[in-house]
């Protein structure tokens, strides 16, 4: 009996796993029948699949889906099966293909989908002329390109995207390129002769200035950052870890967006230089601070002007009063003139900030804040205020944003002394303690007859 009623469960089960289950397994399939391509096909939205083998009649079935296909582990596919995924119309990955025939090459060029293939790193030739053959968005994953593979490139109708081409030495493919609005390459280092052609100056004006180019740089003469300038408006290279006076001097005075989030070094003269004009000049992981006369150079230009928005959110010190001042006075000009990640700030720019008349931008991320009057001065100014990350602050300090008229955010605080609990229990508007770990009887009951007053559920007193 017992061994008829294991079967019986055994069975059970494995009809239970067939059946719906099964069905939701099929998108991990290493395999499947145009049967089972059809049932995922069917349903909503992109279909990521794991199969390693598909044959063209399944690929056919697969290809009516009506979002993003990805075939993340197939290695290889028949000409047949190519031919059948090309009837898609939306997105097609091929994620793990490295190698394509000419003839697998000529049948996927017949979609009218977008065409990804990350995992082809090299491009023979005759397959880059059958790929050229494709109308639409294709992305290859080629580090290096022969001057026929490139030539045969150049034919490509739509937009190319060629992420990880490490060089690029034929103008015919440059000047395919230079065509784009958006143009991304993993180039490391231009001629000044392929940079004029990948930034054609009257892209400038055919785009309005929206003429967008990433690119791997690691280094950048004078000449090629003169080319990139005159056609391309928005740059971003985040390869290059330090840039010449002499080539940030030809990014200045243009409409321009610059985004240099690998630099690690700035002169002042190319902080002035990078900061000078219309746009953005976005440097938001240089850190933790900024020389003393690179600093200066910047809020010379900041406040001589013209200055593009310098986003400086890298920043976890201000010791330059100048510096600071100058930033946070972009009150409420956008999420790039914030300072949110600085953490300290010296006593001279304390005081600079206290003694500022303008509303400024707060320093939300001060893990310590001991000057009562720059808390008078951000109290004052309107809206909420929050300090989410001091974890004690002085009982002068207490007193002085306790005259806050809005929202205040302490939330990190862990202990309170009696005369700052009780500064913040006279607090008019809502007041956020939920950090609190450490409060006398006496704080305690202050700060519990306000209503106004958020609290830990299980706070003691001490």
């Amino acid at each position: 009996m017992n061994t008829w009623k294991t079967a019986v469960f055994a069975t059970i089960a494995l009809t239970m796993l067939s059946g719906p289950l099964g069905a939701a397994d099929l998108t991990r399939a290493k395999t499947l029948t145009a049967a089972e391509a059809g049932e995922l096909a069917a349903k909503a939205g992109g279909l990521r699949l794991q199969v390693t083998d598909l044959p063209a009649d399944a690929a056919a079935a697969l290809a009516a889906t009506k979002g993003t296909l990805r075939l993340e582990a197939l290695t290889s596919l028949s000409p047949e099966a190519a031919a059948a995924l090309a009837a898609h119309t939306n997105v097609i990955e091929l994620s793990k293909v490295a190698t394509l025939t000419p003839d697998v090459a000529k049948a996927l060029a017949g979609t009218t989908a977008e065409l990804s293939l990350p995992g082809v790193t090299e491009l023979p030739a005759a397959v880059a002329a059958e790929l050229a053959a494709h109308k639409g968005k294709l992305a290859i994953g080629v580090t290096t390109l022969s001057d026929e593979a490139a030539a045969a490139l150049a034919k490509h109708g739509g937009q190319l995207r060629l992420d990880g081409l490490k060089s690029l030495t034929s103008l015919p493919l440059a000047e395919r390129l230079g065509q784009q609005e958006w143009l991304f390459l993993g180039i490391a280092r231009l001629t000044p002769e392929i940079a004029k052609a990948i930034c054609p100056p009257e892209n400038r004006v055919r785009f309005k200035n929206h003429v967008q180019l990433y690119i791997g740089l690691t280094e950048l003469s004078p000449e090629v950052a003169a080319a990139i300038m005159a056609g391309r408006g928005h740059i971003s290279a985040g390869g290059l870890e330090t840039i010449s006076d002499e080539a940030a001097a030809a990014w200045a005075g243009p409409f321009a967006n610059i985004r240099l989030f690998g630099l690690k070094t700035l002169s002042p003269a190319a902080a002035a230089s990078l900061a000078k004009g219309s746009g953005i000049f976005d440097i938001r992981s240089f850190g933790p601070e900024l020389r003393d006369d690179t600093a200066a150079a910047l809020a010379k230009q900041m406040r001589e002007g013209p200055c593009r928005m310098v986003d400086l959110n890298g920043l976890k010190k201000l010791s330059s009063p100048e510096l600071a001042v100058s930033a946070l006075r972009r009150y409420g000009q956008g999420p790039h003139s914030t300072l949110q990640s600085v953490a300290e700030v010296t006593p001279e720019v304390a005081t600079a900030i206290a003694g500022c008349k303008e509303n400024l931008n707060p320093l939300p991320g001060l893990t310590s804040l001991t000057s009562a009057p720059m808390a008078a001065k951000y109290a004052a100014q309107p809206g909420n205020l929050a300090f989410k990350k001091l974890a004690t602050i002085p009982d002068d300090v207490a007193v002085a944003l306790a005259a806050h008229k809005g929202k205040l955010d302490l939330s990190g605080l862990q202990s309170l002394s009696d005369a700052a609990a009780k500064a913040l229990a006279g607090h008019e508007g809502e007041v956020v303690l939920t950090g609190l770990t450490t409060v006398s009887e006496a704080g305690l009951t202050a700060l519990r007859a306000n209503d106004k007053i958020a609290l830990p559920a299980n706070l003691s007193k001490q």
